[in-house]
Parts: structure tokens; sequence; C-alpha cells
């Protein structure tokens, strides 16, 4: 019973949070747009260590621009609302090549909440795949669930 109820509430947290970025997603095509500046571009890895102690490394595409809203300069970090890591030093670089340090840069930022930003709004197909395979696995452990009580 443990397992599915850890698998039920894993997949709330994870809907949670995909959920959230859709519509961030989905809403920042319609934001106000700044422009801005890009102030920092640099590959950022990351490693972690597995359970029999081999190493991996994913990399991201670090951006860092700011950009004024109501004479209020603001700093935003945020590419798309649905940015991932990736395995492959070249496909960050690729990303970076499109806002090298020093380039003008179309910013899209919440009306309320400025500080919400973003460079590419809406967001990836990949998004919908990911919240179906979550939403697989919270009937997974709701079904499981009623098995073991019924």
């Amino acid at each position: 019973m443990i397992v599915y109820t850890i698998i039920i509430g894993i997949s709330f947290i994870a809907l949670f949070v995909i959920g959230r970025n859709i519509l961030h997603g989905l809403n920042s095509r319609n934001w106000p747009i700044a422009e801005g500046k890009v102030v920092h571009s640099g590959v950022q890895a990351h490693q972690s260590m597995d359970d029999e102690g081999d190493i991996s490394t994913t990399y991201g595409a670090s951006i860092e621009y700011a950009f004024n809203v109501s004479g209020q300069e603001i700093q935003g970090t945020r590419r798309s609302f649905t940015d991932m890591r990736t395995n492959s030093v070249r496909r960050a670089e690729q990303i970076l090549a499109r806002y090298p340090q020093g380039s003008s840069v179309t910013v899209y930022h919440h009306p309320d909440k400025p500080s919400l930003s973003v460079l590419e709004p809406g967001v990836q197909w990949w998004i919908y795949a990911l919240m179906i395979i979550v939403l697989g696995l919270l009937v997974f452990g709701v079904v499981g669930a009623f098995r073991l009580i019924g």
C-alpha cells in the first residue's frame, strides 16, 4: 500500500508542477513584451551519481538577461517554461548560440508580476506527453491502492 501511496503523491506533485508550467507557457504568448539584453550566457554542467557510483553529466543553457518595466530593471533567467537539461553539450551550445552575451532579446513578462518572465513563450509538445505519462502513473497508483483495499 505504501508504494501506491508514494506513486499517487509524486504524481500529484508532478501534475501540479507540469500544469503550472503549461498554464504559464500558454499565457505567456499574450504577455506584454520588453526589450532586454543578455548579460550572461554559458553552458551549465550538472553531475550526479547513481546508486552504483557511476557519474553522469547533463548540460543546460544558462542565460541571464535584464530588462526594464516601468523604469525598474529586472533580471531573468527563464528561457522557456518547458526547458530541460540535455546529455549533449552540443545541444546546450546550439541553444546558447541564439542568445550570445550582449545580444538584444525580446522578453515576455507577466503583466502583474514582471519578474515572471520568459524568452520563448508557449510550450513544447513533449510537455503534454509527459503529463499523459504522469496521469498514467496516477491511475496506476489509484487502481493499485483500491485493489489492495477492496
